[in-house]
């Protein structure tokens, strides 16, 4: 059922697509990684925007917990026009051991988008800071924990006639409790978190049919940290 996650209407989804594109290009090129992290890269959503705009000669490390959704995403990196961009495939599970595997360590970025729901935050940070250099970035976005009150992350997957919802394990962490675990570790909040909602009924429309029931409610939370040199 894995294989569907990309294509169900996930509203939380395409919020988090227009996030990425907003924020991650630009930090591309005024912090440009020579090896960057995509932390939990799932099917391969990020993996194949960093792919097509990383410099050559640059790395990606993309790790996932799930053997299935990682050779989506490497079917979907194959599929893409070759370039001199290498990316290093690493299954591990943050959650059973938050000490991040070497291939993955020495990172100059971290890119992880709509996975911390489903990861206690200290061993999530602990396995970044693992993961990243003194002075590199991380760019982090979650289920806003307005919507957290009365949603769970999943995806709709047909079996038979019937849509049946998949779903996780899942943590409905507060930004206040993100950006606190986060400073624990050394990390420091670059410029504002950005909040992203389904504003009105002209804006649910362009989001599709499942966005009406969030109208005024915030969905998504975003932030650009940066790792301190001390």
């Amino acid at each position: 059922m894995k294989q569907i996650y990309d294509h169900d209407g996930n509203i939380l989804q395409l919020q988090d697509d227009e996030a990425f594109d907003a924020t991650v290009p630009g930090l591309l090129r005024t912090r440009p990684p020579s090896r960057i992290l995509d932390l939990g890269c799932g099917t391969g959503r990020n993996a194949a925007k960093l792919y097509r705009s990383l410099p050559q000669a640059a790395e990606i490390v993309a790790m996932d917990v799930s053997e299935r959704m990682m050779s989506k995403a490497k079917a979907r990196i194959a599929a893409e026009p070759q370039r001199d961009v290498n990316i290093t495939w690493v299954l591990h599970d943050i959650d059973a051991d938050s000490q991040i595997p070497q291939e993955a360590r020495g990172v100059d970025a971290v890119v992880c988008t709509l996975v911390l729901e489903h990861l206690q935050l200290d061993l999530f940070f602990e396995a970044v800071k693992g993961a990243l250099n003194k002075g590199g970035w991380m760019y982090l976005t979650n289920m806003h924990p307005e919507q957290g009150l009365s949603s769970r992350a999943g995806f709709v997957a047909k079996e038979g006639e019937q849509e049946v919802k998949i779903q996780g394990v899942s943590y409905n962490h507060s930004i206040e409790s993100i950006l606190e675990a986060a400073g624990e570790v050394g990390l420091r909040l670059l410029g504002e978190v950005e909040e992203r909602g389904v504003d009105d009924a002209e804006h649910a429309q362009k989001l599709g049919k499942r966005a009406d029931k969030w109208i005024g409610i915030k969905m998504h939370a975003a932030m650009t940290f940066c790792l301190d040199l001390g």
